[in-house]
């Protein structure tokens, strides 16, 4: 039972990870299709920069969920 719900917790916290990396890669290719005024582009690259740092603080957490989860089915698994 326990290890269904870790199992189900993983599955999620891989999902999520992969929407986090899937929207890191979509503002990447967003700031080099930048319009070339530097008024316009210096406020863009500004938020785009803004929601790049909370994006990687996200997938820095999701991963360190997965690590915690696959450790911990494996000591399951072992047990």
């Amino acid at each position: 039972m326990i290890r269904r719900t870790i199992a189900s917790r993983l599955a999620q916290a891989k999902s999520t990870l992969s929407q986090t990396m899937e929207s890191i890669l979509d503002i990447n290719r967003r700031r080099k299709t930048l319009p070339p005024d530097p008024a316009i582009k210096k406020d863009q690259v500004e938020a785009l920069s803004e929601e790049l740092k909370i994006l990687n603080k996200l997938a820095e957490q999701q991963a360190v969920l997965i690590r915690k989860y696959e450790t911990a089915l494996t000591k399951q698994g072992v047990g």
